[in-house]
C-alpha cells in the first residue's frame, strides 16, 4: 500500500508500475475510441449514455453501454479472483492478471487484423474487460490509492492536494524560516504527502501520453499497436516474479 508505513522501495516500486499501467490504458482506451468509437477504460460516459438511451427510446445505444459495464465488471471480479487465489505466495502475486490482460490485448490485435467473422462489439466487450481488469488490479495493490483507467479521480485528488500542500507551506511558513519547513517536509509524513501528489501528477500525464501514442501509432501501424502494451505487462509480470517487491493490499475503499 502507498503510505507513510510502506518502505521507499515498495512505494518507488509501486509508482514504476502504476505510472506505466496508467499509460497502458491511455493508450488502449484511445485506440479503442479511434477504431471501434468507444471508450472503455472508465465506465461515467457509458452509465450517462445508457441513461440517455432509455429517456429517449434507443435500446440498441443502451444495450451496449449495458454490455461494456458488465465486461467491466467481469474484469474486474477476474483480477480479484486471480489476486485471491495466489495472496500466499511470496513472489508473482500479480503475474496472472498482469498475463491474463496481455493475452486480452494480444487476442483482440490479432482479431483486429485477421478481423475474419468477429463484430466489433466483440472487440469492444473485450477492451472493457482488459480495462477492468487492470483497474481492480491496481485498485487492490494500491489499496484504493488511486485507478490508472480513468482520471476524474486523479484530477479531484491533485486538486485537493495541492490545497493541502498549500496550506501547509503557509502554516509552516509562520511559525518557521525556510530551512525550518524544508526540514519539516522531509519528515516522513510530509514526504509521502508530496510523493503521492507527485504520483497522481504522473498519472495524468501518463495516461495522456498513453492517449497521444497508441493513435499515433495505431493510425500509422494498425492493431499491432496493442503489441506494445502487451510488451509492457510482460515486463511488469517479469519483474514482478523477480523481485517480489510489490505489495497485495488487502482491502479496497470506495469507488470512484
Amino acid at each position: 500500500m502507498f503510505s507513510a508505513q510502506s518502505p521507499p522501495q515498495t512505494r518507488r516500486a509501486y509508482s514504476r508500475l502504476a505510472l506505466l499501467l496508467a499509460a497502458v490504458a491511455g493508450g488502449v482506451n484511445a485506440v479503442g475510441f479511434v477504431a471501434l468509437g468507444a471508450h472503455t477504460s472508465h465506465m461515467s460516459g457509458n452509465m450517462a449514455t445508457l441513461g440517455e438511451s432509455l429517456a429517449l427510446g434507443r435500446s440498441e445505444t443502451g444495450w451496449l453501454s449495458a454490455q461494456l459495464m458488465g465486461a467491466f465488471i467481469a474484469g474486474a471480479t477476474s483480477a480479484a479472483a486471480l489476486l485471491d487465489a495466489s495472496r500466499h505466495r511470496t513472489r508473482g502475486r500479480h503475474v496472472s492478471a498482469l498475463l491474463l490482460e496481455a493475452g486480452v490485448l494480444g487476442g483482440i490485435g490479432v482479431g483486429m487484423t485477421l478481423s475474419v467473422g468477429v463484430r466489433a462489439p466483440v472487440f469492444l466487450w473485450a477492451l472493457a474487460f482488459a480495462m477492468g481488469l487492470q483497474n481492480a488490479l491496481v485498485t487492490r495493490l494500491s489499496g484504493a490509492v488511486v485507478r490508472t483507467t480513468h482520471v476524474t479521480g486523479l484530477l479531484t485528488d491533485i486538486g485537493i492536494q495541492l490545497v493541502q500542500m498549500m496550506a501547509w507551506v503557509r502554516d509552516g511558513l509562520r511559525g518557521e524560516d525556510a530551512p525550518g519547513l524544508w526540514r519539516r517536509l522531509r519528515d516522513l509524513p510530509s514526504a509521502v504527502q508530496f510523493e503521492r501528489t507527485r504520483l497522481h501528477l504522473g498519472l495524468a500525464l501518463a495516461f495522456l501520453f498513453g492517449s497521444t501514442l497508441g493513435p499515433f501509432l495505431f493510425l500509422r501501424h494498425g492493431a499491432v499497436t496493442l503489441a506494445l502494451p502487451c510488451a509492457a505487462l510482460g515486463v511488469l509480470a517479469a519483474l514482478d516474479v523477480r523481485l517480489s517487491s510489490l505489495p497485495s493490499a488487502s482491502t479496497t475503499g470506495p469507488g470512484r
